[in-house]
């Protein structure tokens, strides 16, 4: 598990960051507005762009720390296969995932590329956003 500097988890809140087959992307979680809903938290990632591989379907695994390991906490595909850039809320597309009981509320998330078939070569992500809600 890689742990990221303070300073590198402002850089991922304020800048996007890309996720492809060879590079998963880190990203700080940015806290929820309103610490008291625990019971009802959850992950939003927020896809601001993407670029399809040219040798088939990818799709998206989440992963926060839990414990001494990383623990998936769901999958996610872009459908169309096809390629779109968003501003950073406009056009967005935003995926929310429920965190388990058995883990802390993470300070960040992994989002590993994995092809469906192909190898996955030109395929990539691109990262807005990672929040509690």
């Amino acid at each position: 598990m890689v742990v990221l500097s303070t300073i590198e988890m402002a850089a991922a809140e304020d800048n996007d960051v890309r996720a492809s087959v060879k590079a998963p992307a880190r990203i700080a979680v940015a806290p929820s507005p309103n610490p008291s809903q625990r019971a009802a938290a959850r992950i939003v990632i927020t896809v601001t762009g993407f670029t399809p591989s040219t040798s088939g379907p990818i799709e998206a695994v989440v992963l926060i720390p839990c414990g001494t390991q990383e623990r998936e906490i769901g999958r996610f595909g872009i459908f169309p296969q096809q390629s779109f850039t968003a501003g950073r809320n406009a056009n967005a597309q935003r995926f929310g995932f429920a965190l388990p009981d058995a883990c802390e509320m993470p300070s960040q998330v992994t989002i590993r590329v994995e092809p469906s078939a192909g190898d996955g070569s030109g395929a990539e992500l691109v990262i807005g956003r990672a929040e509690l809600e």
